[in-house]
């Protein structure tokens, strides 16, 4: 049984207990296990590449010479591509990322909750982009080449972190515009990780507060609507991130 005042949630609770003082050693501790994660995240996006990168090579082979040098071209520019979505964490989850510490932490503060407790609460939260990783990590190492274009191969590996555009197009259905970007957000993955935030985050103001028995319904809501914000930020920039990495004027 859990003694009073501890708080409730998974194995890193010690990171974020909400009465803890700012003390440097806990700071550090919270963002090593922050750290940590997102470097397995990467390992494993890393892991994927020499896959995506022959699969890309063996869609881009045969042809004329013309069709050749364009596809030398294409070939640059989609690995580039890959090579940037393998190795960085999914930029809407940073963004709402950010938006949650940069919002929580004053927030909490005032209920005495530690900055490192907001810390350890993300670092929880970014579990789940393990098990993404390992999912597409699988897909695209059982996937074969046969019938597949150049790109299906720079989306192949979302294919495991399904979502409603998925569900949509599967029901021959392609949703557009805001419609379209909500369809993309609301993805497993997605969910998951803003359910910890928002478990995470109630979990601290109700232990610090002692307000009650019910868990406040204010972090949830913070939680959807800093991953709602950032991901209509990044589809709005999505295009230009998209030139600017694949070298298109």
């Amino acid at each position: 049984m859990r003694s009073a005042g501890r708080p409730l949630l998974l194995p890193l609770e010690g990171l974020w207990a909400p009465g803890a003082a700012m003390d440097v050693a806990g700071s550090r501790r919270a963002v090593a296990a922050l750290a940590a994660l997102l470097l397995l995240v990467t390992a494993l996006g890393a892991a994927s590449l020499p896959r995506l990168l022959a699969l890309l090579t063996a869609t881009l082979s045969g042809g004329t010479a013309a069709a050749a040098a364009h596809g030398d071209v294409l070939r640059a520019g989609l690995a580039r591509y890959l090579v940037a979505d393998r190795l960085l964490p999914p930029l809407p989850l940073v963004l709402a990322a950010a938006m949650v510490a940069l919002a929580a932490a004053p927030l909490l503060a005032g209920r005495g909750v530690a900055g490192r407790a907001v810390c350890g609460v993300l670092a929880v939260g970014a579990a789940p982009l393990v098990i993404q990783r390992l999912g597409e990590l699988a897909v695209v190492l059982v996937t074969p080449a046969a019938g597949l274009v150049p790109g299906d191969v720079a989306v192949l590996a979302g294919r495991f972190n399904v979502g409603a555009a998925g569900v949509a197009a599967a029901a021959g259905w392609a949703p557009a515009g805001a419609l379209g970007v909500a369809a993309e957000a609301v993805n497993a993955t997605g969910l998951w990780v803003v359910g910890l935030w928002g478990w995470g985050l109630a979990r601290l103001a109700h232990d610090a507060s002692r307000a009650g028995a019910r868990l406040p319904a204010w972090p949830f809501a913070l939680a959807v609507a800093a991953y709602g914000l950032a991901y209509a930020i990044y589809a709005a920039c999505f295009p230009y991130y998209l030139m600017l990495v694949m070298g298109v004027g």
